[in-house]
């Protein structure tokens, strides 16, 4: 009996322990039974004390004796539904602070006879409902028993459609049934039920009173659901919602509260979350701080401490690869370490915790060399992978973990086994289809990459092409435009990639078919809706109705004004987030519809090379993608496509040049000459590794003969070389005499965002007239910004407008000064056929979507580059945007080609004229005057923009800086 007592000190409830009761009261009963022992009747008291709970629970696990005796309690005094239920609430409790799955079994057991003793209309059914779906959800997140899951929401479901909506009870029920809908989102990864946990969530919080104590309970589990949405879509808006919900969560829980960790808990990881998105430090430390105290105030023995462990160990590490600080690396693979360690091998959350693990051994490993630590990464994460079933969202994350880990083992040791085994890892991630479309496409890029590196091109070519599938999944319409770009962002490259692992094994035209659909899919998105909808309409005038109503419903979904306002005389407000949502999805379930009709089967699909050559008719179409893998020209012609190897051009070249270019811009040179020598310096490489090459490939070797045709060519380039002036490229200062080494000396240069963006293009004029305009009897907006709020003057905007009015009497409707503001440009742009811009506009790097025309009210209405692509003009032909930047690309997203730019020419017009950089307004203006000229005697814009460059560079000869800016996109 001195084990017994030494025993029952080691737990602070041994009652509530019932393999501890069980042990006890048998050990008394047994006394009971012996003779002479003395202590009969309080053996017996203390052996029924004890034994209670654990017939509750078990009843054939306590002596025959025992049993016969409760049993003549049970059936001599009536079991009420209230009694039953008290006594299942006692069991969980136990469960909560034990983890003993048999108290947990009895709870589920004596909640179900209450409720089956109930009839179907007692007001206390729904509550007893609920009390069924927290019991077997606990027994489902630690047994991982699908039927359990289910049994749960059915009877969720059932408690919440039982009530009013006036019950004092609803809120209680809405957020069982939310948690119940979300923990199958994440075993099923079915977006339906995910959003249907956040409108349960939202239901519940709108029903509770804002001083009631369950509010910060039921806001966890909103904040829980909206950060597992974002993680899924990437949608901002839902992030920031779980920040606030998590921050109003934490600040309402008093210190001493049990669920305090959780609550912490949650609230770190939310915070690393958006570490990751925005890049401040001071999310990051927050989150280790929250994670921390999470830890700090849970006993060790909670069942979710060790998740708290897990959690904390990914900020820390987080951080160390933000700061480098070693103290980190340690910590956070101390916190991995002791998270498994205190799980149990057959716990659902092991899987995650062994993975997290894994990770930082492998950071360990990259910063220590000691190959220990590799190999304990991969065996860490194959037990992971191990433990997640099949079908489980989570497991391509695993399987991209342990992949990443075996590509690293294969870098430096070269171990053929370790390239095979990570291919087949990213592969089976990419093919995982409940798992979140972002991982899944980065995981078929891993999987790409991996080949490629090993000289594997088939293979790479099969998951780049993998990759480029699911990008329209990773931003899908029913986003945000902001959430779009940071998605594609992350997947920035994989035109190139794929079109150079198609050369390698001599694929020529679906290189030019994967470049095409692997980049300027927002483009791609936005030309869909503007497609051709004359065949549809005929045969199925129903759905080319919904079809219009749908893409007017997300053409709005960025409406600057706000969700749910509008401005005075600019039609219906922008729908909210739920209406977008609803919207993205109807429209790609409409497509995939009209897709299904006889006639109707390639309705929006990604155009093949046969007809992506057809853009070739009026000169060849360069295409260039530069990688890692090759670097290559694909010259599109009447032809066919021919392929030119660039030997000397490679994503780092580029990233070089266009850091000059920009230092140059930005007055970083010890000189205006400095810099203008540094883009002659740039303009000589990109004859000698593109230019050069490709117009010797094409035959174009010198300038025409007299009186000779020009040659025309587009130039569609790729990621960063989007910033450089191919149009200029050459040596400008040789000697006279020698063979013409310039592009402006041999060919007319035109570009193009995307082929498919040509296409566009030449189809808004019903008749082909080349590139030639005329402004005829129709009429010009001018719109002219002399005195710009917030920006320096523009004398120069006057002279041009003043030249315009002179050259086209008549015919010129000038907006300038306080009367060009955002509204009266968007009201003027659809009456006039020619449109010119002289003003100031802004890129921005990070956010190009939101690159604008400095009008007189910008700093409260800017004309965005968004603003100008949701425009479907009519019988428009040029845009002359003379203002700064309005053909330069974002960084991470140029290739997207968003700028102000492609813009216009979505809009409708078959001819932008553009500039790269920044340019002086008194050249703006000489240049704009030298452009209108031609154009006034029937020239061609192409042929219009390329002689100003050569009467520019004769003028100012040293400055390339100048003559170099301007440039023709379009027809």
């Amino acid at each position: 009996m001195a084990e017994v007592a030494a025993l029952l000190e080691t737990v602070s409830d041994p009652a509530a322990d019932l393999e501890i009761a069980r042990a006890v009261g048998w050990l008394h009963f047994a006394r009971y039974w012996a003779p002479d022992t003395g202590e009969d009747q309080q053996d017996l008291e203390t052996a029924l004390a004890f034994l209670e709970p654990v017939y509750e629970a078990h009843p054939d696990a306590v002596p025959d004796e025992v049993r016969a005796y409760f049993d003549e309690q049970r059936h001599g005094a009536t079991d009420t539904p209230q009694l039953l239920s008290d006594r299942a609430v006692d069991l969980m409790e136990a469960t909560m602070r034990t983890g003993d799955p048999s108290a947990l079994d009895g709870a589920i057991d004596l909640f179900r006879q209450a409720l089956d003793a109930v009839p179907g209309d007692h007001p206390d059914r729904a509550a007893m409902l609920s009390n069924v779906t927290n019991a077997l959800l606990t027994r489902f997140e630690r047994t991982g028993e699908l039927a359990d899951l289910d049994a749960a929401i059915e009877a969720g479901q059932t408690a919440a459609d039982a009530v009013s909506p006036d019950d004092l009870n609803r809120a209680v029920l809405q957020s069982t049934f939310g948690g119940a809908l979300w923990t199958r989102f994440r075993q099923g990864g079915v977006l339906a039920d995910l959003d249907n946990a956040i409108e349960a969530f939202r239901v519940a919080v709108e029903a509770t009173p804002s001083d009631h104590p369950n509010l910060a309970a039921i806001l966890a589990n909103l904040g829980t659901a909206l950060h597992t949405r974002f993680q899924w879509t990437g949608e901002l808006a839902d992030l920031e919602a779980a920040i606030e919900a998590g921050q109003i969560t934490v600040d309402a829980t008093h210190i001493d509260h049990p669920s305090r960790g959780q609550r912490l808990d949650h609230f770190s990881v939310v915070l690393q979350t958006r570490f990751g998105h925005h890049g401040d430090l001071a999310d990051l430390d927050a989150a280790i701080e929250a994670g921390q105290a999470a830890v700090e105030t849970t006993p060790p023995d909670h069942p979710r401490r060790a998740a708290m462990l897990s959690n904390l160990g990914i900020a820390l590490r987080t951080r160390f690869e933000r700061g480098g600080q070693p103290a980190d690396l340690d910590g956070a693979i101390e916190a991995g370490q002791g998270a498994v360690d205190t799980t149990p091998p057959d716990h659902p959350d092991r899987a995650a915790m062994l993975s997290n693990l894994g990770v930082a051994l492998r950071t360990r490993f990259e910063q220590g060399g000691r190959q220990a630590d590799l190999d304990d990464a991969i065996q860490a994460a194959q037990a992971a992978v191990a433990a997640t079933p099949p079908d489980h969202p989570d497991r391509a994350g695993r399987l991209s973990n342990l992949a990443d880990s075996l590509q690293t083992r294969f870098e430096r040791g070269g171990r053929p086994a370790d390239l095979d085994a990570a291919i087949d890892a990213y592969q089976a991630a990419a093919e995982t289809l409940g798992a979140p479309p972002r991982i899944r496409a980065g995981a078929a890029r891993g999987w790409g990459l991996a080949a490629a590196g090993g000289g594997r091109w088939s293979e790479a070519m099969t998951g780049f092409t993998t990759a480029i599938e699911l990008l329209g999944q990773v931003a899908p319409r029913r986003l945000a435009r902001r959430d779009q770009e940071h998605l594609l962002a992350e997947l920035a490259g994989l035109g190139a990639d794929a079109a150079a692992c198609c050369l390698r094994v001599g694929l020529v035209e679906r290189a030019v078919e994967l470049f095409e659909q692997g980049r300027g899919v927002l483009l791609g998105q936005a030309l869909d809706t503007r497609t051709d909808l004359t065949a549809l309409a005929e045969r199925h005038p129903e759905l080319a109705a919904s079809f219009t109503n749908l893409r007017d419903v997300l053409d709005r979904a960025d409406d600057q004004a706000g969700p749910g306002r509008t401005e005075p005389g600019e039609g219906p407000s922008a729908p909210t987030g739920t209406e977008r949502r609803a919207a993205g999805v109807a429209f790609d379930d409409l497509i995939a519809n009209i897709r299904g009709l006889d006639g109707f089967e390639r309705f929006l699909r990604p155009p093949p090379a046969a007809e992506l050559l057809v853009t070739a008719s009026n000169g060849p179409v360069v295409i260039v993608a530069v990688s890692e893998f090759g670097s290559y020209a694909l010259l599109l012609t009447g032809g066919g496509v021919d392929a030119v190897r660039l030997a000397g051009l490679t994503p780092q070249t580029v990233y070089d040049q266009v850091v000059a270019l920009l230092a140059a811009l930005d007055g970083q040179a010890s000189s205006r000459v400095a810099a203008q020598e540094r883009i002659g310096e740039i303009l000589g490489w990109l004859w000698d590794v593109l230019a050069g090459p490709v117009l010797d490939r094409l035959g174009i070797v010198g300038p025409p003969g007299d009186g000779g045709r020009w040659p025309r060519l587009w130039w569609c380039t790729s990621d960063l070389l989007s910033f450089l002036p191919v149009h200029a490229a050459g040596y400008h200062r040789a000697p006279s005499g020698l063979a013409a080494a310039t592009v402006l000396d041999r060919v007319i240069s035109s570009y193009t965002p995307t082929v498919r963006a040509l296409a566009h293009a030449r189809a808004a004029s019903p008749v082909d007239a080349g590139g030639r305009v005329e402004l005829g009897r129709g009429r010009m907006v001018a719109v002219a910004m002399p005195h710009t709020p917030g920006a320096s003057d523009l004398p120069g905007a006057e002279v041009e407008t003043a030249a315009l009015r002179a050259r086209f009497p008549g015919q010129v409707d000038l907006l300038t000064g306080t009367r060009a503001t955002r509204q009266a440009v968007l009201s003027r742009l659809p009456t006039a056929r020619w449109a010119h811009f002289a003003c100031h506009a802004t890129a921005d790097l990070d956010a190009p979507s939101a690159g604008r025309l400095l009008l007189a009210d910008h700093r409260v209405r800017p004309l965005s580059v968004l603003d100008v692509a949701r425009l479907r003009l009519h019988d428009v032909e040029l845009a002359f945007l003379s203002a700064c930047s309005t053909a330069r690309p974002g960084g991470p997203l140029a290739d997207e080609a968003i700028h102000l730019a492609s813009a216009f020419q979505l809009a409708g017009y078959r001819h932008v004229i553009a500039t790269l950089w920044p340019i002086g307004d008194q050249h703006a203006a000489y240049i704009a005057e030298d452009i209108y000229g031609a154009l006034a005697e029937g020239g061609d814009v192409s042929t219009a923009v390329h002689a100003a460059a050569r009467a520019s560079r004769g003028r100012w000869a040293r400055m390339p800086l100048v003559w170099a800016s301007h440039i023709h996109v379009g027809a």
